[in-house]
């Protein structure tokens, strides 16, 4: 399939769409899924509704929404910062990239790669299209509801004054920031560490943590956490805005509304149709970055479902990976800035077209990637953690063949897909 911006979009913007759109949305972009998002859709499963349907139908059809073929379920923010006060991540390196958990680094012969399974959220997605729901996942939900439920933003605002003192309130949600990142570059760095892990609940490497930093010189903490200041800030942020009427109508639900915010660095562009996210996001992202309401996604994506609907038969036939590789080239459409934006080359390989191999060699290879997914006799772990030095990185998904009035795939591949979906006993999708 197509590459594209990568992608972070929340549960309000993935509703709004039909499954045609949705379907383009996996198209064109390249969506990082973070625990949030199944946090809000499991959370559903506990939620009184006035609807015809039931909340497992209403679920259900979200998880079909949701985009399988170009997308990943990202880590959890708190092992991002687990990582980060380790000393094992750079955040100066992951360029809006997501990353992904539990890839096994496997060796088979003289070849070495890094193999990242289905998550189980990703499994339970897939489930969660065909009306399954497991009883753990039933007993999240409920646990979910009712930790949202309890929260106390009056507890989170007298933990941080007691910490950091009286400030005056904010005049404006920018003046807010500012004043957060102020409290960030003023307070003493020692102290700060163990005040922000307490307040992000691993205070047990408060030792640890500040051991490293005096070892390294003790450097500004902006500097030297910074994935870690970014949570900090924006629990500052939060506390210092909800004793205003800046954000009307505060909820127990935007505490997790404000989570999203951990992962803006792994994304170009954040999608979100929440009055919450579409007046703070923008004050988190960087210059590089794009906040675009869902509203507007989901007027281009209409767009582009007329566009592309209009073809001829036989066209549509190809598979959106053929006569959708790229976006029209129409500035006019959102998606094709964005492209602009984040793979300014694509029109120089938009003609490029793909050799065909023969059935034979198209068998042959997913057979290869089936050994490494699979896990093929013989095959061991090895220790290099030097990307470059890698034979391939391996993502496996599970992938629908079709979905809405979309073929992605020709006819022939999508038989070849079938046969071999069918041979590993996977029911079709």
């Amino acid at each position: 399939m197509s590459q594209g911006p990568s992608l972070i979009f929340d549960k309000s913007s993935l509703e709004s769409l039909n499954l045609d759109e949705a379907a383009l949305l996996d198209n064109f972009y390249r969506s990082n899924i973070t625990p949030l998002f199944f946090v809000e859709c499991l959370s559903d499963l506990e939620k009184a509704i006035k609807s015809r349907s039931t909340p497992e139908q209403l679920v259900g059809s979200l998880a079909r929404r949701t985009p399988d073929a170009q997308s990943c379920a990202h880590a959890h923010h708190r092992r991002i910062l687990g990582q980060e006060l380790s000393g094992h991540l750079d955040l100066s390196q992951v360029l809006e990239r997501p990353m992904l958990s539990h890839g096994e680094p496997v060796q088979l012969g003289d070849k070495r790669g890094i193999v990242f399974r289905r998550s189980p959220e990703e499994e339970a997605l897939e489930r969660w299209t065909r009306g399954e729901f497991l009883e753990v996942e039933r007993c999240h939900a409920k646990v979910w509801r009712r930790a949202i439920t309890r929260i106390n933003h009056d507890d989170l605002v007298k933990t941080i004054t007691a910490g950091v003192g009286h400030w005056r309130k904010p005049a404006s949600l920018e003046d807010a920031k500012q004043m957060a990142d102020t409290i960030i570059d003023n307070m003493d760095p020692e102290w700060l560490i163990g005040f922000g892990l307490e307040l992000l609940d691993i205070p047990e490497a408060t030792a640890y943590v500040r051991a490293e930093w005096a070892r390294k010189r003790k450097p500004t903490i902006r500097g030297y956490l910074p994935y870690f200041t970014l949570m900090l800030t924006i629990n500052l942020f939060f506390s210092l805005v909800i004793q205003t009427q800046l954000l009307r109508n505060v909820k127990q639900s935007h505490q997790v509304d404000l989570a999203y915010l951990y992962y803006l660095l792994f994304c170009s562009v954040f999608t979100s149709r929440d009055r919450f996210h579409v007046q703070v996001v923008p004050f988190f992202m960087n210059k590089r970055q794009t906040f675009v309401h869902g509203d507007e996604l989901k007027a281009d994506l209409a767009r582009l479902v007329d566009r592309y609907a209009a073809l001829p038969e036989d066209v549509q036939r190809s598979g959106l990976i053929t006569f959708a590789h790229t976006p029209p080239d129409d500035a006019s459409f959102l998606v094709t800035r964005l492209w602009d934006i984040y793979l300014p080359s694509w029109r120089a390989f938009r003609d490029y077209k793909k050799p065909q191999g023969s059935p034979e060699e198209d068998k042959k290879l997913v057979e290869e990637i089936s050994r490494w997914v699979e896990g093929a006799p013989g095959m061991v772990s090895h220790n290099e953690h030097d990307v470059d030095k890698l034979d391939h990185i391996t993502i496996a998904r599970r992938v629908k063949v079709r979905k809405g009035r979309w073929r992605r795939f020709s006819e022939e591949q999508e038989q070849n897909i079938l046969q071999h979906e069918e041979s590993q006993g996977v029911k079709a999708g």
